[in-house]
């Protein structure tokens, strides 16, 4: 009776151990290889869920058993993991439990010279950055406060260029970094010039953004920026479209007459001297011509068909270049 307790004991322990085995060694059910997120603060059970979802682990109770057993339901890490086909259970556990994690994917963004904040969310949006929401909010940040910035909002000192980041980075890391390239670029040069203009540096950032968004041609810069000095030299208002359009919730392509009754500091048809603060990232060549424009006795332009402007010093010279550059009679509902 002893000698079959014994054996009975024996052949448990050893189906047991057989069937432990054959759960360290079970694989999983994905034919081609699988790259899956575990978030931090990710629990245990959503974990394997999401692996079972994956194909990665054939059934859940298997994970968390085997898990447990060796210790390690505790310790999975957060991070981006890439499995092969049909991967065995234990290695899954050993991979996750270590941190084994591949490096987070890059993204290449890029932010185009004139681009405001709310366009360059669009912009993360598209490429698939997770933060373009939040990135958005940067118009109004205590972020500003800490960089030196006099104004709430980062707009103007975002610098656009070229970015490689990663899909999950954070807003405010990334405004890390733009801003970084911006004190790189724009307050070294800044630093050298500043003696050339009787505006601050948050001034010109303000004026070269307006430049950049009326110069459709680099050669204009430097005479559309002694059209806006010749205008504050005189006290006269900017009655610059783009400010009307970053004053607009939801902008036009065109600017229409009621449009310029907007209630808004940006509105610089009502409102004399420069708005708060700049209405985009301008580029480098905006922020030289906002201190260095051209020598001239323009107060107008108008804008042709093909981006170029008709410059005029007069009221009376300007209403002539109007009519030539229209093509058909005038829409009183807008300005052209």
């Amino acid at each position: 009776m002893k000698k079959l307790a014994l054996v009975l004991t024996i052949l448990l322990i050893t189906l047991s151990l057989f069937s432990f085995i054959s759960i360290f060694l079970q694989a999983g059910t994905n034919e081609a290889p699988v790259t899956i997120e575990i978030p931090k603060g990710t629990s245990f059970n959503q974990v394997a869920s999401s692996l079972k979802d994956a194909g990665i682990i054939r059934r859940e109770l298997d994970f968390k058993l085997a898990a447990r057993i060796l210790f390690v339901s505790d310790q999975i890490k957060a991070g981006r993991y890439r499995f092969s086909p049909h991967p065995i259970l234990i290695d899954v556990l050993k991979k996750l439990a270590a941190g084994e994690a591949v490096p987070e994917e890059l993204i290449k963004v890029t932010i185009p010279e004139g681009t405001s904040i709310y366009k360059m969310g669009t912009i993360l949006e598209k490429e698939g950055v997770a933060c373009f929401e939040d990135f958005r909010g940067l118009i109004n940040s205590p972020l500003a406060k800490e960089y030196g910035i006099p104004d709430n909002s980062l707009e103007g000192y975002l610098f656009p260029d070229t970015y490689v980041v990663e899909k999950s980075i954070s807003a405010e890391a990334l405004a890390g970094i733009m801003f970084k390239r911006f004190s790189e670029v724009v307050i070294s040069y800044w630093e050298s010039n500043k003696k050339a203009t009787k505006f601050n540096l948050h001034e010109i950032l303000t004026l070269a953004s307006i430049i950049e968004k009326e110069a459709a041609t680099s050669e204009e810069r430097l005479i559309i920026s002694s059209v806006f000095h010749n205008r504050l030299d005189i006290k006269m208002g900017l009655a610059a479209d783009p400010t009307i359009k970053y004053a607009l919730e939801r902008p036009s392509k065109t600017v229409y007459f009621d449009q310029l009754k907007v209630k808004s500091p940006y509105n610089t048809y009502k409102n004399r001297g420069l708005p708060p603060g700049p209405i985009c990232s301008p580029g480098l060549e905006s922020i030289k011509a906002a201190i260095y424009p051209a020598k001239t006795d323009y107060l107008y332009f108008v804008a042709q068909k093909n981006g170029t402007h008709i410059f005029s010093s007069s009221w009376a010279d300007h209403e002539k270049a109007r009519v030539k550059v229209r093509s058909l009679p005038l829409d009183r509902g807008r300005r052209l």
